[in-house]
């Protein structure tokens, strides 16, 4: 294996200069030009993490999510990578698969590897293990006022949707949910639909199931064929994700209704699993890339010395799709 005292040999140089190169120390350029050539033609790899321990620091982000199995959370995936590239940083995917066990193991390995940081979407108590001198960001989840926070409009954006279906004529609205411990965010979400509907007195129900996930499109479609096999008691539905309004407009395949023309349907996130994906919920759309680029800059600009960090929260906006009504057909 070629190693740095090849690259000094070929290059003429001394290994120090071959080292100060490869850590980016100003070397004189002719200097630079011999070592980049001997590089090349040894093909040599400089050992990161022999560079990491020497500087005390290291060029990797850690980016704990709970899922990559939702159009948001893989999108959001894809923008922090652009980000962390143009700061000329490398981003190490950790899928926590909502496993607090696993979200700590990912955490004690950031702080033994002396990341630069680490960036987190968590809903697990891991609050008393996120002190050190690591830089942490999270995304979606308020843990302290120590920690920068970004997030989205949830009661804003939760309140236009239920709007959204209020103006193209629906009266009788669903809410649909799943209880997860922690998720302030789609608890916001919820508040806010239910605030709307009350202060304009329109008649809602609120389907909160509290199960686990992996029979949650069961339970639902179950639900939902209940509900509306003999009439159509809600001629608007407003889920707190995408992929729940995905499992709605799936179960009314088989339902003697018909959405948009006798049910709406308004999701939440708007994010693609391509970047060509035509999309058909109607949906209230998250900054997905506005969120990356706000969390790598918190990351990067990080000053410890601050008791209060920044608190960003984005708005959303509506976009409407297939799955409502234009305004003047309602």
């Amino acid at each position: 294996m070629v190693n740095m005292n090849d690259v000094a040999k070929k290059a003429n140089v001394s290994r120090g200069t071959v080292s100060n190169y490869v850590n980016h120390v100003k070397i004189k350029p002719e200097l630079a030009a011999r070592v980049e050539k001997a590089i090349e033609e040894l093909n040599y790899i400089p050992n990161q993490a022999a560079r990491s321990l020497k500087k005390q620091e290291s060029d990797i982000i850690v980016f704990i999510l709970p899922t990559i199995w939702t159009p948001f959370f893989s999108e959001l995936a894809y923008y922090i990578q652009l980000e962390l590239q143009i700061q000329n940083f490398k981003m190490l995917l950790c899928n926590s698969q909502n496993d607090y066990n696993l979200e700590l193991d990912y955490i004690k390995m950031a702080q033994e590897q002396k990341v630069k940081g680490i960036l987190t979407i968590s809903y697990s108590d891991i609050e008393p293990y996120l002190i050190s001198n690591i830089p942490i960001v999270s995304i979606e989840r308020y843990f302290n006022s120590a920690i920068p926070f970004i997030t989205s409009d949830n009661f804003g954006g939760a309140r236009q949707a239920a709007e959204e279906l209020h103006k193209r004529g629906s009266k009788r609205l669903l809410l649909i949910l799943r209880e997860l411990p922690n998720n302030l965010g789609i608890f916001e979400r919820m508040n806010g639909f239910i605030d709307y509907c009350t202060h304009n007195e329109l008649e809602y129900e609120v389907y909160l199931d509290k199960g686990n996930s992996i029979d949650f499109p069961k339970r639902l479609d179950l639900f939902l064929t209940e509900k509306f096999s003999e009439n159509c008691p809600f001629d608007g539905i407003f889920t707190v994700t995408d992929r729940y309004a995905e499992f709605v407009f799936n179960t009314f395949a088989h339902l003697p209704w018909s959405i948009p023309e006798d049910v709406q349907l308004v999701g939440f996130d708007g994010a693609r699993s391509f970047s060509n994906q035509s999309l058909t919920i109607s949906t209230m759309s998250q900054d997905v890339r506005e969120i990356a680029h706000l969390s790598v800059k918190e990351l990067v600009e990080f000053d410890d010395s601050l008791a209060i960090q920044k608190k960003h929260i984005l708005p959303v906006k509506f976009t409407a799709f297939k799955t409502t009504r234009k305004l003047d057909e309602k």
